[in-house]
């Protein structure tokens, strides 16, 4: 991984028009804590996107969008740029199952150049439901 100046949150689009402002993502980014933890001791900006929906065509849109826009206004290429897809996505939770298109999106995210990281906010009490068996098991 490079030293990124940006981390750019994915997040389920159905999920952010019906409940999510993305507040806890951002939260445990400016704590970095849970998938954020490794960028503790680096500056970095945060973006965040939705996929916009099913399947998730318009990530890999938004994402070279980002790119030229880095590239033109400063200087910076996809390197600087890790793409977390959030945790609404990656795994089973109240919001839902997980995302029946996450391949997909990661191949949109690899086809536009940037680096892709599973997860964003982690929930110790969705945990605990999943390994309970109360939400739908993970693929």
């Amino acid at each position: 991984m490079s030293s990124s100046d940006y981390i750019v949150v994915v997040q389920c689009d159905q999920v952010v028009h019906e409940v999510c402002p993305g507040f806890l993502c951002e939260h445990a980014f400016n704590a970095r804590k849970d998938a954020f933890a490794p960028y503790a001791d680096r500056p970095m900006r945060y973006l965040s996107i939705s996929c916009g929906g099913c399947p998730g065509r318009a990530t890999e849109r938004k994402l070279v969008n980002l790119a030229r826009n880095l590239k033109k206004r400063e200087s910076l290429s996809s390197d600087c740029v890790v793409v977390h897809l959030s945790t609404c996505i990656t795994k089973s939770n109240h919001h839902g199952p997980r995302c029946p298109h996450i391949d997909y999106i990661k191949g949109q995210i690899r086809l536009a150049g940037f680096e892709c990281v599973e997860g964003s906010r982690y929930s110790p009490i969705a945990d605990e439901r999943r390994a309970a068996g109360l939400y739908t098991c993970d693929v």
